[in-house]
């Protein structure tokens, strides 16, 4: 039984699209994936939004529904595009957790976690001291004994 789909209302506002800047079908749909690809990276673009319908976009891509069609598919298949569930020919932007980190930066948010990681266990050890309960002078903890690993590990 097929779904029932409506239109899309009017307070559903569509983000902009640049368009393209040359004649050619193949280019102008490259354009189009390069346009959604880049947007989310530089966050123009964010989960949620809604892209203009297929009928705007062949308008402002100059390009065939089938190619427009085949440029959805694309990004979907990527995970960066999802079709709305109530309203018809309208698909929203969904990039997923990792697609807008670039590798550069999630090796940075790592690096990141260990410092946080370190300061922890010697915040600590700190308080530990503070408060009399510490072993020997000297005496290293595992890494395992911060109460913040361990929420770590367990969350």
């Amino acid at each position: 039984m097929p779904e029932n789909r409506y239109d899309r209302p009017a307070h559903l506002k569509a983000i902009r699209m640049p368009g393209a800047t040359t004649r050619n079908v193949a280019r102008a749909r490259e354009e189009f994936v390069r346009h959604i690809r880049e947007g989310l990276a530089d966050k123009r673009y964010t989960f949620g939004d809604i892209l203009p319908t297929v009928t705007e976009l062949r308008a402002q891509y100059t390009v065939p529904e089938d190619e427009i069609d085949s440029a959805i598919r694309e990004l979907r298949r990527a995970g960066l595009l999802q079709l709305h569930d109530e309203y018809r020919d309208t698909y929203f932007l969904d990039p997923g957790a990792d697609h807008h980190v670039k590798p550069e930066e999630r090796e940075d948010l790592a690096q990141r976690v260990r410092k946080l990681e370190a300061l922890c266990h010697d915040l600590a050890a700190r308080v530990e001291a503070l408060e009399g309960r510490a072993g020997r002078p000297g005496e290293a903890r595992r890494r395992n004994d911060c109460p913040c690993a361990r929420e770590w590990a367990a969350g």
